[in-house]
């Protein structure tokens, strides 16, 4: 499986662990792993399941970053009580950023 459809898998996968029957088809570029890296960021500070999964180095996640260490063992962690909350509301604070991202804007 190519790095592309590693970090679509990873966000629908997300979406789907934080109870939103939601799916992103967009197209995956360097922006949106981006905004992906900051609602892991996001839901990490709100969470302790997350905060083995190291930060993006540079600051950004790149697509590389989210394919490597975004697993299902990440979402394994997320599936307590806060850990959903903290993912919804990650989810729903970048769901319009990363589909602008995913169009190029």
């Amino acid at each position: 499986m190519n790095e592309q459809k590693s970090v679509e898998n990873a966000i629908n996968a997300f979406y789907k662990v934080a109870g939103l029957n939601i799916k992103f088809n967009g197209s995956i570029n360097n922006k949106v792993a981006e905004i992906f890296g900051k609602m892991i960021i996001e839901t990490q500070k709100c969470t302790t399941a997350l905060n083995w999964v190291p930060r993006p180095t540079g600051g950004k996640a790149t697509i590389s970053w989210v394919a490597k260490n975004f697993t299902r063992s990440v979402l394994r962690q997320l599936e307590e009580g806060q850990s959903l909350i903290c993912a919804k509301t990650a989810v729903l604070r970048f769901k319009s950023p990363l589909h602008l991202a995913a169009m190029g804007v």
